[in-house]
């Protein structure tokens, strides 16, 4: 009498092939998510380089922060000011760094945002600019940034300057 069914190798093997498509899925929808925060990175540092040139006309010059890394104050001004409508916080919050903005001189500016995507065709190379942050140049660490020291530096930079 002939029984009907599958045989073990040919369910193992089906299983294999299961778990490589379902590995391949989830790196995969991983990746989407970091570029996703990455874009809305990038999206965020624009409309505030767009808003500090309103401020710019109106004011006739950019906010100065005295050659010190400022987040808080710059956007405030910004928010209290009706040139944003809400401060911008970095989509992966407590654990990675926040948008900073950097301007000695009310005359020129930078942004900066760390992305996760070290590979990302838009990061910033140019390690002189690189080196106005914390851990940019001559760090070891050219051009990267990431979350708190507990976790390391993961990301990679992305400046806005004006000019």
């Amino acid at each position: 009498m002939k029984t009907k069914g599958f045989t073990l190798i040919e369910l193992l093997v089906t299983m294999g092939i299961i778990a490589v498509l379902t590995g391949m899925a989830v790196f995969n929808f991983n990746q989407a998510r970091v570029r996703a925060r990455d874009v809305q990175r990038k999206n965020d540092a624009s409309q505030l380089a767009k808003a500090l040139e309103v401020y710019k006309n109106d004011i006739g010059g950019y906010i100065s922060s005295n050659g010190t890394l400022d987040t808080s104050v710059f956007q405030s001004t910004l928010l209290g000011g009706g040139y944003i409508k809400t401060t911008f916080n970095d989509p992966r919050s407590a654990d990675w760094d926040t948008y900073t903005y950097l301007s000695e001189d009310g005359r020129t500016y930078y942004i900066r945002v760390c992305l996760e995507n070290k590979a990302d065709s838009t990061r910033t190379t140019d390690t002189a600019i690189c080196g106005l942050f914390p851990n940019g140049a001559g760090s070891g660490l050219e051009c990267q940034c990431g979350g708190s020291a507990s976790t390391g530096y993961s990301g990679t930079m992305y400046i806005i300057s004006n000019p």
